[in-house]
């Protein structure tokens, strides 16, 4: 194991350890009068969940790398626990588990005690807790929690050699959208392996916002693996800090559709017509949909990073009909809002055009958990106009 790659696993299994220190001295006063070790996982678990999750995502980390390591070397170089093998190792559980300790304990025992104490660790967990899983919660709600086939293409454009730090910057914003095994595991070997400042600090922030307590590594400890001088000078002194900043704009997003690589790749299930008035209800059918492997289109996930409001134009109306182009069918979310918008009009029938499958699903179903769809009647939407009704609310878009 290289020095550098045995600082970093050495830490983190240090971390680990003292973290655990200090959760088995919270904990201790709360076991039972007779206990196992079982009692000492499942109030771990209970009073700092998010922390043994932790513990669990970096064993899978390690995992993943000690399997692609032997598949390249025949042997596997971490060779980490998993968290329940790897607490036995931990100090303040084997003093706890000793036999002295237990009968030291169990001669000391008060159930009042021992309740009240569980009243107060609680009082302080309880809103850690509820603030973490707001957190991850709010950074699942700007992402869909599925995988499109096209991921592997992304993930696939972005390691290509000829790929520049410009590219790499907008498929890596593409696949921040998504919230699945195959991409968070990418996000943690940029975080790992890329050169690139940037895109490196990138992926750890985008790891945070889930929790996952990554490790931002300094730029001096990253590796360059070729054995060309001239390509491993530039790595190390230009590319490492490159800087790119997308233009948030729909005209630049116009032309990433039309010419850019990680967009050319993607298509979608369906096109989610709807007024953003009614995004809560919006965000459960996406989660339903997503749940049965559907990939659908909602621009405030999507395009949130172009499709800004007080910028809507003429390149809004060719994004929007570009996606609907993509898009293999059209969900309309049928509210008081919704019938009113003049662009959900434009969507509708410009969908039509395309001569694809739309459907409908009433907000108030949405609402009471009923995910049905049904074929839509065109006579509800049809508009000859409906093209010069959406040019003339480009000035303010409607809701």
């Amino acid at each position: 194991m290289s020095g550098v790659t045995k600082h970093i696993y050495e830490h983190d299994i240090r971390d680990i350890q003292s973290m655990w220190n200090q959760e088995i001295k919270a904990i201790s006063s709360l076991l039972p009068k007779e206990y196992s070790f079982e009692d000492v996982v499942a109030l771990l678990k209970k009073y700092y969940p998010h922390e043994w999750r932790s513990v669990e995502l970096k064993y899978e980390y390690y995992r993943i790398k000690d399997k692609h390591i032997k598949s390249k070397r025949g042997k596997t170089r971490y060779n980490m626990l998993p968290a329940e093998k790897l607490l036995h190792d931990n100090l303040s559980c084997r003093r706890i588990m000793s036999n002295k300790y237990k009968e030291i304990y169990s001669a000391n025992f008060c159930e009042s005690k021992c309740r009240k104490a569980e009243v107060e660790l609680w009082s302080k967990r309880e809103p850690k807790i509820n603030r973490i899983n707001e957190k991850i919660e709010f950074a699942k709600s700007k992402t869909q929690q599925v995988t499109p086939e096209f991921i592997d293409k992304l993930i696939g454009l972005y390691s290509r050699k000829s790929t520049n730090q410009k590219d790499k910057i907008y498929i890596i914003y593409e696949l921040k959208k998504y919230y699945n095994t195959k991409v968070i595991n990418f996000f943690f070997k940029l975080n790992d392996t890329e050169i690139n400042r940037q895109l490196r600090e990138i992926a750890f922030y985008h790891l945070q916002s889930f929790n996952y307590q990554p490790r931002l590594r300094r730029q001096k400890y990253m590796q360059v693996h070729t054995k060309n001088k001239k390509r491993k000078q530039y790595l190390k002194t230009e590319y490492a800090n490159e800087h790119y900043t997308i233009p948030q704009n729909p005209q630049e997003l116009e032309y990433r559709i039309e010419n850019g690589g990680e967009q050319k790749v993607k298509e979608y299930d369906y096109f989610i017509s709807h007024s953003s008035k009614d995004s809560s209800a919006v965000q459960r059918l996406i989660l339903h949909e997503n749940s049965l492997g559907k990939y659908v289109f909602c621009d405030w996930i999507n395009d949130s990073d172009y499709l800004k409001r007080h910028l809507v134009c003429a390149a809004t109306l060719k994004v929007i009909e570009m996606r609907l182009e993509k898009s293999k069918a059209l969900i309309f979310v049928k509210s008081n809002n919704s019938t009113k918008s003049v662009w959900c009009k434009y969507e509708l029938n410009y969908f039509n055009e395309l001569n694809r499958p739309i459907y409908v699903i009433n907000k108030t179903d949405i609402d009471n958990d009923k995910f049905t769809l049904a074929r839509i009647n065109k006579e509800d939407f049809l508009d000859s106009n409906y093209k010069q009704l959406a040019l003339l609310s480009t000035n303010s878009k409607e809701e």
